[in-house]
């Protein structure tokens, strides 16, 4: 079972199924059947904040991604009888999205799930300078 809490700020119209659904999609195309993430879309102060307290970069940024466990250690995570590993959290930033949704000429859903993969692959243990 892939449980996805979804977290959202009230005035961000965004495709809560879509999200859902991109979440569920990745995780099995990497063999992952059974995980929880969280995910939260949030405004520019929020991302800004979480920004500077965890990475030490300054001002906001498009996504963030907090990974439970190191790559390949999610085999190793004892699990209750019924229960999923957390793979991690993912926060984006909506005002981001919208603005790489238009400059991109794409709509924002789809950049929102473009943030979604890049980080659900920091999740799964994969990073930038991985070949």
């Amino acid at each position: 079972m892939i449980k996805v809490n979804l977290f959202v700020g009230s005035r961000y119209p965004v495709n809560r199924h879509k999200i859902k659904e991109t979440v569920e999609k990745i995780l099995i195309e990497h063999n992952i059947s059974s995980a929880q993430v969280d995910v939260s879309i949030v405004g520019a102060r929020k991302i800004t904040t979480l920004n500077e307290k965890y990475l030490k970069h300054q001002g906001p940024t498009d996504v963030l991604s907090f990974p439970q466990h190191d790559k390949g250690q999610l085999e190793d995570v004892p699990m209750p009888e019924g229960e999923v590993v957390h793979l991690g959290d993912i926060v984006i930033s909506f005002p981001e999205a919208v603005r790489m949704a238009k400059r991109f000429g794409k709509m924002v859903d789809q950049q929102i799930c473009f943030y979604l993969e890049h980080a659900l692959l920091h999740l799964l243990g994969y990073h930038h300078d991985d070949h």
